[in-house]
């Protein structure tokens, strides 16, 4: 018989599991960057998969665990807004790489672009945790 306490516990488990895989996904570069730092040319396409399991899989586990505890959506705000829309435009950072790289099969310097790709990201999060420091305040 399953009770409420089970399928919370079971939601929050799975909340949990999804913050883990986001964890694992974004520390796959860690070897990557060491590797580039020591001056090997690892190919990036072998870290590439496990860091969008990660990181896709564990939002969609989160967001997952989220509607099951009914857990009431953060307010919509300016600075949420701009959160999310810099986090897209930092993920959007790769078509133009992924388009000259395996349709105009020119060389492109991945190093070009993931600047703007971390900045775009790490900026739409820091933009994220400040509406909700904010929120909480209120």
């Amino acid at each position: 018989m399953v009770t409420d306490e089970k399928m919370i516990n079971t939601a929050l488990t799975r909340y949990r599991l999804g913050t883990i895989f986001i964890w694992l996904g974004v520390m796959t570069w860690l070897p990557f960057i060491v590797l580039r730092i020591a001056g090997e040319k690892p190919s990036f396409f072998w870290y590439l998969p496990v860091h969008l399991f990660g990181v896709v899989g564990g939002s969609r586990l989160r967001s997952t665990a989220l509607k099951e505890l009914d857990a009431l959506a953060p307010k919509k705000n300016p600075l949420r807004a701009v959160g999310h829309g810099l986090i897209y435009l930092g993920i959007l950072v790769w078509a133009p790489y992924f388009y000259l790289r395996l349709i105009a099969q020119q060389p492109v310097e991945l190093m070009h672009f993931l600047p703007f790709h971390l900045a775009g990201v790490l900026g739409g999060v820091f933009c994220i945790a400040l509406s909700y420091v904010f929120s909480r305040k209120e």
